[in-house]
């Protein structure tokens, strides 16, 4: 077990002794030795640590040290880590105490082969300490506990004595690493020794769903101790940078195991954050050179692994790509596709499609979910995958749902007015992050609905999880309005986020949408189909429908009618259709129904 440098400087304090040593001194033969310690107490003060030890039978922690600083009420008595609530910042004990838990190799969850644990938690004075301790027999944790804030104030007076500025224009000052800045110089020296040399550039992927889920504070607590693991990782022997705001860098010599095989072996084990077990994966691109005279910039090969970064991305998240000449004409590519979606949004090449969905007991149509697709005059039929993405970055969210939204509303008043639709149809259309913080969406979504005669729960409008976890209770706010207003809400791709089934209570749904994944797979595995019935129990007992996506055939429609499930939507009944198709397809299913 090593110390982690993290934030730019080393835990254990700045005066030599190291919080792995001082663990060495007070763990012996496997059990806690806290006792009769007068050089361990002013090793622990001029480490500016504390140790202590855990219990996780009774819950009870004993520290040694000068707890001054914790506004701790005892000082060399054990207590209950309840008992901290007072000094942590809310949750932040139920955090550490889940840490905690994930060394207790009893439970039969803990990994046998991780023995140590971190955490860096924030007092309410909003000083942050950092937790670090290995497991020590079968019940007790042993470890050290740093007040960072003692080494900020020291490293900042040594600064300004010399006159330097507060902050290393090189450095990230999150994590500690290089910055984009840093990496090009410290690249820069590293390839002037002639040799072989890997660059991979990390993406963590998935970073803007766990930013919205767990917070700003939480998420970039994930992103310093994956810097925590780099550095273990990788040591001295390499150039380590935070490039952006979710992406890691690593230059070094080649070697075995490959650069990007030792990256992803320490940054994608589970981190336990905010109560929530995350699994990092990462897209990652990798690039190789020679060092010495006449080596490549190191501007230009970070460019080459960032575009290697861009090509695995396209494959899939978690995959690993290498730079190749062909990407250059990709890259070019993608600029292109969004200059020219940008066009389609004013010459009307985005339109609204509808994929049926079907009561599973009766076999009537309940109504369609609109869907966004791109008919280009030239190249056809863009998929979404390949628009989506770009039209989230370039801030035209917003703009794709009101087109989406609009038509939607418009079939829904002239179905209504053609047909004898069956009781609660419905169009679902998707509302996006940007759209739920849009300040006029109440107002326009009330409008639509008024001036087109529409039922309560005629327009549907489905969220992901990840949308209203960022500020749960704005978005409750903003879901209430929605739904007094006559708009339906649906959880869209539920059973995949980070939130807390507390929020299924206390959000205003009225629909649950069992995600694709699990149905997909149930007929071959027994763990999604348990999952499945899982959600139909939670759905009922709530009193909410639920919808499974992705029935591909009718036995799986058939299968989950038989568990209970109120409705389905897939392949099995139909893809997404034009609005005329759509029209066609309700009307022989109103005509089918009639007849029977």
């Amino acid at each position: 077990m090593t110390d982690l440098n993290l934030f730019g400087w080393k835990m254990g304090g700045t005066h030599g002794k190291s919080g792995e040593a001082i663990l060495k001194d007070v763990s012996e033969n496997g059990r806690p030795n806290l006792d009769g310690r007068v050089a361990l107490m002013a090793a622990l003060k001029a480490a500016d640590s504390i140790v202590w030890s855990y219990d996780l039978d009774q819950r009870l922690f004993e520290f040694r040290g000068d707890l001054t600083n914790l506004n701790l009420p005892l000082m060399w008595n054990r207590v209950f880590i309840d008992d901290l609530d007072p000094v942590f910042e809310p949750s932040e004990c139920e955090r550490l105490e889940t840490v905690l838990k994930s060394l207790d190799v009893r439970t039969g969850r803990a990994d046998p082969a991780q023995d140590h644990v971190q955490c860096l938690l924030r007092l309410r004075d909003h000083r942050l300490v950092y937790f670090k301790g290995a497991r020590s027999g079968r019940a007790h944790i042993v470890g050290t506990c740093t007040d960072l804030s003692r080494d900020l104030r020291l490293q900042r007076r040594e600064r300004e004595d010399v006159g330097l500025p507060l902050q290393d224009v090189n450095t990230d000052p999150l994590t500690g690493l290089h910055n984009r800045t840093g990496f090009l110089a410290g690249a820069r020296t590293l390839l002037a020794t002639e040799g072989d040399y890997d660059l991979v550039v990390g993406d963590l992927n998935r970073f803007r769903r766990l930013n919205e889920a767990l917070g700003h504070d939480r998420a970039d607590l994930v992103l310093a101790l994956l810097a925590g693991r780099l550095r273990d990782a990788f040591g001295d022997t390499a150039v380590l940078a935070r490039l952006g705001e979710d992406e890691f860098a690593v230059l070094t010599q080649r070697g075995f195991p490959r650069v990007s095989e030792r990256m992803r072996g320490a940054l994608e084990r589970t981190l336990s954050v905010g109560g929530f077990d995350i699994h990092p994966t990462f897209s990652m691109g990798a690039v190789s050179v020679e060092g010495g005279k006449g080596a490549l910039d190191s501007a230009e090969l970070l460019r080459r692994a960032e575009m290697a970064v861009e090509a695995a991305k396209s494959k899939g998240a978690g995959g690993v790509a290498s730079y190749k000449r062909d990407l250059e004409s990709d890259g070019l590519t993608r600029l292109a596709l969004e200059a020219e979606l940008r066009k389609a949004f004013i010459s009307g090449e985005i339109h609204a499609w509808f994929q049926p969905i079907i009561t599973l007991e009766t076999g009537v149509i309940a109504g369609f979910e609109a869907l966004a697709r791109w008919v280009h005059p030239v190249r056809g039929m863009i998929p979404p995958d390949n628009f989506l993405g770009a039209a989230r970055d370039l801030g035209l969210m917003t703009d794709l749902g009101t087109i989406i939204m609009t038509a939607s509303v418009r079939m829904l008043k002239k179905w209504r007015a053609a047909y004898a639709l069956p009781e609660g149809f419905f169009i679902s259309v998707n509302l996006s992050a940007p759209e739920i913080e849009r300040l006029n969406l109440i107002d326009d979504v009330s409008r639509l609905i008024r001036e087109n005669g529409l039922p309560n729960g005629a327009l549907k409008l489905e969220v992901t999880e990840s949308d209203v976890m960022h500020d749960p209770a704005a978005a409750a706010r903003v879901l209430e309005a929605l739904r007094d207003a006559g708009a339906a809400i649906a959880l869209d791709d539920f059973g995949t986020g980070f939130s807390s089934l507390s929020y299924l209570a206390k959000l205003p749904f009225d629909t649950l949408k069992v995600d694709r994944s699990f149905v997909m797979t149930m007929q071959d595995d027994t763990s999604s189909e348990k999952i499945v019935r899982a959600i139909l129990t939670l759905g009922r007992d709530l009193g909410l429908e639920v919808v499974a996506e992705g029935v591909e055939n009718l036995a799986l429609a058939d299968r989950l009618g038989a568990m209970g499930c109120q409705m389905g939507q897939g392949y099995g009944f139909a893809k997404a259709l034009k609005a005329a198709e759509a029209e066609t397809y309700l009307a022989a299913s109103l005509k089918r129904t009639r007849a029977a």
